[in-house]
């Protein structure tokens, strides 16, 4: 009981926190959706002055964000703002409801505490709009819905790439239908985008992706943010990082993602979630932190505490001495974080893993 107040108490300061120092328009991750669904084509992925930063949604993300550009960046921040909230809160009212283990008190004290959820409220990122089809897919798949599932799934891997190990995973488990009913909606979407905009956006787009420099943030829990900011002189420019770093981050994504894909090809999606997502995070070459909400429909909060305390540390700048030591432990403690959680769900065997794996799988329908 003690335990579950703490958790709730500290969950409701770190909200309260995050919300009073949450991040100005100049610098929220909103600004950089609404200017670019406000600009012309032509203008849509040119970089806005200051630090160097990339609007990396592909272009139907803008068509979707333009009718919030008929109100001001101040009311328009504030309607996507309320929306993923409310997106939020739908999506942890229904896990809490329906994951096959209940949720406490104590997990909603976790869930508010986690620096994933400080880091979208501070951001205004788009993460919880997009959580609810990702839920979706997760509970339809479970219940042997591939087809509806693999619609909602399909959207999301338009928005967002690094979800492709999802595709993998069907081939491996041989669900090439879904697989097939995925990439089609995925595609579908993307054409939209070059329907209304033209290619020369979609061109603009893969160099706005292609320019990015900022793999050594600490927000930045791939393995590839990891080896860049270990390996790199811890005095150097955010954007220098070592050549022969990309290929070594490839390398080790491309080990994370056949050792996952070994090791759930036998499993359901209810214990394949966790470590699919996780190794996505792991092996794309910017894994950010706010991303790890999409971790939760295969766990609960509270056991995720005890799995990677790392994800609870505050997200907050420290200054502190450059060295390799620090670069690989503390700045990169949501790596090791997400890391321990994709280790733990994937070679962690408990009772309930056992009775799934003697459960057969469903069919695609």
């Amino acid at each position: 009981m003690f335990l579950t107040i703490a958790l709730v108490v500290t969950g409701i300061v770190s909200i309260a926190y995050q919300w009073q120092v949450r991040h100005p328009l100049t610098t929220a991750d909103f600004t950089l959706f609404y200017r670019s669904a406000a600009a012309a084509p032509a203008e849509m992925y040119k970089p806005p002055p200051g630090p160097p930063r990339n609007n990396m949604n592909p272009p139907h993300f803008q068509l979707v964000m333009r009718p919030l550009t008929v109100f001001s960046a101040e009311t328009a921040s504030a309607i996507f703002r309320g929306l993923s909230i409310a997106a939020a809160i739908g999506c942890i009212w229904w896990l809490a409801r329906n994951s096959t283990e209940r949720w406490s008190l104590a997990d909603i004290g976790a869930l508010m505490a986690w620096s994933p959820a400080a880091l979208n409220i501070s951001l205004n990122q788009v993460t919880w709009l997009l959580w609810p089809l990702l839920i979706y897919a997760w509970s339809s798949w479970r219940k042997g819905r591939w087809t509806a599932g693999a619609v909602a799934y399909g959207i999301a891997l338009s928005f967002k790439p690094f979800l492709g190990v999802f595709l993998l995973w069907m081939v491996v488990t041989r669900r090439l239908k879904t697989a097939v009913i995925a990439v089609a909606v995925a595609a579908s979407c993307f054409s939209l985008g070059v329907l209304v905009y033209g290619v020369a956006v979609f061109r603009n787009w893969t160099k706005a992706v292609g320019d990015i420099v900022w793999w050594r943030s600490t927000l930045n829990a791939s393995f590839q943010g990891f080896m860049a900011r270990s390996l790199s002189d811890p005095y150097a420019e955010l954007s220098e990082v070592p050549r022969w770093v990309t290929p070594l981050a490839l390398l080790g994504g491309a080990i994370i993602l056949l050792v996952t894909l070994w090791k759930t090809r036998v499993r359901d999606i209810e214990e394949s979630w966790t470590p699919l997502m996780a190794s996505a995070l792991l092996a794309s070459p910017l894994g950010w932190l706010y991303y790890g909400c999409w971790l939760l429909p295969g766990r609960r909060p509270f056991r995720l505490l005890f799995q990677a305390p790392m994800l609870w540390v505050p997200v907050f700048y420290v200054k502190l001495p450059g060295s390799y030591f620090l670069a690989a432990t503390y700045h990169s403690r949501y790596f090791w974080g997400f890391a321990l959680v994709w280790f733990l769900s994937l070679f962690g065997v408990t009772a309930q893993h056992v009775a799934h794996r003697e459960q057969p799988v469903p069919a695609e329908n």
